[in-house]
């Protein structure tokens, strides 16, 4: 797909298949059947509300079945030609005819983690695109001497499979629903899409990260794999730049005599628990779904996030949680 193609011919057909996908799955996870069966795993966990968190523990008591339906409607319906065989990838991956989808289930409660529901959590194992760089610092000749913590993509943004190059695309879908600890309910579920790194270079300039949830460090004894000591630093040091995260209060010290053993440019590092410790990456980060609204095809424009509400559930059945 990709040999002999201009940029923006590239980009165009990118957007076309993410629309084209999008409008399917959003069709598929909307549809009466999908629903129906979705009802029935509210309708199991409302009858055995007791067992499932008195005897067993289960807090998300929908996460696993969500999962399962999503698999099950996508390997009906979607086409599948193959399995993605890579490790480094959504829960499930598939291969059509002109791209490999990854599709994550996301579950959130209400009730406990409403906060959640504003953005999109992710791994590196679930985009192709890459962000610019969080907390680069300059010196003060104003020259960038620590380029900033990365958060590079695991999966490729291309798949050779039957003699042609298939982008690879991700979508998540959201199940919300409300447990207080003595009755569940469906609220609602929505659909988005992670652009392809395409189409993040041409439309965010690469910047649609939102901000990073976790993050990635090296010890030590994991740090002298890769390199000598002369990086790691031993005792309390004068570092010559700070970069704060402001969302998380993160103090990154950045010492110019300390070379990054994987990343270009100098070292950032944090003490954690009296170790020194390299941050490495991202551990994992966010995207606002507001960014994902209001994208562009050559059929014109479409949202790349939808949301739809959840009937209460008919059923009415009395929890005895004694």
């Amino acid at each position: 797909m990709t040999k002999g193609i201009k940029r923006d011919e590239l980009y165009k057909e990118i957007v076309n298949l993410e629309k084209k996908y999008f409008d399917t799955i959003w069709e598929i996870f909307t549809s009466a059947e999908f629903i129906k069966d979705l009802e029935e795993v509210s309708a199991y966990i409302k009858e055995n509300y007791k067992y499932l968190s008195n005897i067993w523990g289960v807090k998300n008591k929908i996460k696993i079945a969500a999962e399962r339906l999503i698999r099950f409607h996508s390997y009906k319906k979607l086409g599948v030609e193959g399995i993605y065989p890579s490790p480094l990838s959504s829960d499930m991956a598939i291969i059509t005819k002109d791209c490999v989808i990854n599709i994550d289930a996301k579950t959130i409660d209400m009730y406990g983690n409403p906060g959640d529901d504003t953005s999109v959590h992710f791994q590196k194992n679930q985009i192709t695109f890459t962000n610019k760089p969080f907390f680069s610092a300059y010196d003060e000749n104003k020259s960038l001497n620590y380029y900033g913590i990365p958060f590079p993509p695991f999966l490729p943004p291309f798949y050779f499979h039957n003699k042609r190059e298939k982008p690879v695309l991700t979508f998540f879908l959201t199940i919300n629903y409300y447990d207080d600890g003595t009755s569940f309910n469906l609220e609602h579920l929505s659909l988005c899409i992670v652009p392809h790194g395409v189409v993040v270079d041409v439309d965010y300039e690469n910047e649609i990260i939102s901000n990073y949830k976790t993050y990635d460090y090296l010890n030590k004894e994991e740090a002298l794999k890769l390199k000598d000591n002369r990086y790691m630093p031993t005792k309390v040091l004068n570092p010559k730049w700070v970069a704060l995260d402001e969302a998380r209060n993160t103090e990154i010290y950045v010492d110019q005599g300390l070379e990054h053993p994987i990343n270009e440019g100098q070292c950032g590092w944090k003490k954690i628990d009296n170790q020194y410790k390299i941050v490495v990456y991202g551990g994992s980060a966010r995207i606002i779904k507001e960014k994902l609204i209001q994208r562009t095809s050559s059929t014109g424009k479409w949202d790349g996030f939808k949301k739809m509400a959840l009937k209460k559930d008919q059923i009415k059945i009395k929890l005895d949680l004694s």
